[in-house]
C-alpha cells in the first residue's frame, strides 16, 4: 500500500456506522492506507449488543468515549485491520502500510463534503438467500434505499421467522424471483446446484451478478466469466475468497504490476479458529463447537476441515496471480482432522505455531500447489493471523512481497465484502433498464 487516503467522516448516531465502514473497505480493498478523520461526538443512543461483546472480547470499555472508538469497533466486527490512536499522526504514519486504517478523532470538528445528489435510480437487487451472510447483506441493502431498491429474498423456508426482514419480500422460488425485473442478482446460496442454474439465468436475462460461491467459482469461474462478458454485464465474487480480506484484488493488484513467483495463505477461517482453540487447551470437539457457536464454522464444516475450502479457494487466487485454471480437486491438500493438541504442543515447544497453510508457486516444472498444516515460527506472519483472521503472502519475481490480514469468516466480514462490489456496481453505473 503506497498511496494513503484521508477520510473525513461524521458520525451523528451508530446508525451512520456501516456507511463509513463501506467507505473506508472500499477504499483499503484498493490497496490504499486509509487515515479516517473522526467528528469526536458523544454517542446519542445505545450501543447494539454485538458491539458491546465485541468490545469485551477485545478488553475495551464497553461505553466508548466517542463515536471514533464505535467506529474502531465496527471495523473490528467487519474483520478489518483498524487502530484507534488519540491525536492526528506525523505525516509518516500517512503512508505505513503495517497501519492499514487509521482512525483518529477529528478536533476541527469540520464537516465533510457532501456527495452530490444522485440522478439515477436505485438499482434493483435480487438476493437468493437469507443465511448468516444473506441476513447480514440484506440489512446493509435495506439502510440504503437511495442506492438499492430489494425486490425480493429467496429463502427455503417461507415460515420461519425472520423479525427483521420484511413479509412481503420473502419468496420460495429463487427461478421465479430471478426472473423478475432486476439490474442484479445477489447468490449467497451455497453449493453448486441450484446456484449455477440461477446464476446462467440471471446472466443469460441481462443481470450483473454478486456471489460468494467460491465451490462453484473454484470449478465454473471461466464459463461464467465469459458468459457475463457475452451479455454485457458483471460477475463479482470478491467474496468468494477471504472474507473481508481482499485477496482477489490483491493478488491481481501485484499481477498487474510484475510476474509472480508464489502466493501462500492462511484462507480458513474456520480451520485457524478451531486451531487456536485447541491450542488454548479445548478439545477439538469442544473448538469446533465453540466455532460453530461463534459463527466461524458451518453446521457441516467438513469441507472446511479437510483442506477442500481452502484448495477451492487457492485454484480462485491461482487464476488471478498466473493465468492459469487449477483444478482444486487435484490439489494435493491434507485439513486438519486428525489434528490434536499434542501437535500443538509439540510445535510451541519449537517455538512454533501450527497453519494450515495454502501455497501455490512457480518452479522449473511448472506450478506446485498444497494445502497442509505447517508449523510456522511465531513471529510469522501466518502465527499472526489469530482465531478467524485470514492472511496472505505474495512474492513476486523481482523479490517484492505484500503481507494482508483481515478476518476471513462471519456474518459482517463477509456482508462487507458483498456489500464492496455491490457498491462498486451502484458506482461504476449498471445500466438500470426504464
Amino acid at each position: 500500500m503506497k498511496t494513503s487516503t484521508v477520510i473525513r467522516v461524521q458520525i451523528g448516531s451508530e446508525a451512520d456506522l456501516p456507511h463509513a465502514v463501506h467507505e473506508i473497505y472500499r477504499t483499503w480493498r484498493a490497496g490504499r492506507a486509509v487515515v479516517v478523520l473522526v467528528s469526536a461526538l458523544e454517542p446519542i443512543a445505545p450501543i447494539a449488543d454485538d458491539l458491546l461483546r465485541r468490545a469485551e472480547q477485545l478488553g475495551l470499555p464497553t461505553q466508548p468515549r466517542s463515536l471514533a472508538a464505535l467506529l474502531a469497533l465496527a471495523l473490528d466486527r467487519s474483520g478489518l485491520p483498524a487502530t484507534l490512536v488519540d491525536s492526528c499522526p506525523p505525516a509518516g504514519l500517512l503512508t505505513t502500510e503495517a497501519r492499514g486504517i487509521v482512525i483518529v478523532p477529528d478536533s476541527t470538528q469540520s464537516k465533510p463534503a457532501q456527495a452530490a445528489p444522485g440522478k439515477t435510480p436505485p438499482l434493483r437487487v435480487a438476493l437468493l438467500g437469507c443465511g448468516t451472510v444473506g441476513g447480514g447483506v440484506l440489512a446493509r441493502l435495506l439502510a440504503r434505499p437511495d442506492l438499492f431498491h430489494v425486490t425480493g429474498v429467496a429463502v427455503r423456508d417461507l415460515e420461519r421467522r425472520r423479525p427483521d426482514v420484511p413479509r412481503g419480500l420473502l419468496v420460495r422460488d429463487p427461478a421465479t424471483l430471478v426472473r423478475r425485473e432486476a439490474d442484479i442478482v445477489v447468490e449467497l446460496l451455497g453449493g453448486t446446484e441450484p446456484a449455477r442454474s440461477l446464476i446462467v439465468s440471471a446472466l443469460e436475462l441481462g443481470r450483473s451478478v454478486v456471489t460468494a460461491n467460491k465451490a462453484l467459482l473454484a470449478s465454473d469461474v471461466g464459463a461464467l466469466t465469459r458468459l457475463a462478458e457475452r451479455r454485457g454485464v458483471s460477475l463479482r465474487f470478491s467474496a468468494s475468497v477471504g472474507g473481508a480480506l481482499p485477496a482477489l484484488e490483491a493478488v491481481r493488484r501485484a499481477a498487474l504490476s510484475g510476474r509472480l513467483q508464489s502466493i501462500s495463505g492462511v484462507l480458513n477461517g474456520t480451520c485457524n479458529d478451531v486451531i487456536d482453540r485447541c491450542a488454548a487447551g479445548l478439545s477439538f470437539d469442544e473448538a469446533l463447537t465453540a466455532a460453530r457457536e461463534a459463527g466461524y464454522a458451518e453446521a457441516d464444516p467438513i469441507l472446511d476441515l479437510d483442506g477442500s475450502d481452502a484448495a477451492q479457494k487457492l485454484a480462485l487466487l491461482a487464476r488471478e496471480a498466473f493465468g492459469t485454471a487449477l483444478d482444486w480437486r487435484r490439489i494435493p491438500r491434507r485439513g486438519i482432522l486428525g489434528l490434536d493438541r499434542s501437535a500443538l504442543e509439540t510445535a510451541a515447544r519449537r517455538g512454533q505455531a501450527v497453519r494450515l497453510v495454502a501455497t501455490c508457486e512457480r518452479t522449473a516444472a511448472g506450478l506446485r500447489a498444497s494445502v497442509q498444516p505447517l508449523e510456522v515460527p511465531h513471529d510469522h506472519l501466518f502465527a499472526k493471523a489469530r482465531s478467524a483472521d485470514n492472511a496472505l503472502r505474495i512474492e513476486s519475481r523481482d523479490g517484492r512481497v505484500t503481507d494482508l490480514t483481515a478476518r476471513g469468516a462471519g456474518r459482517w466480514p463477509t456482508t462487507e465484502a458483498v456489500m464492496a462490489d455491490l457498491f462498486d456496481l451502484a458506482t461504476e453505473g449498471v445500466e438500470v433498464a426504464a
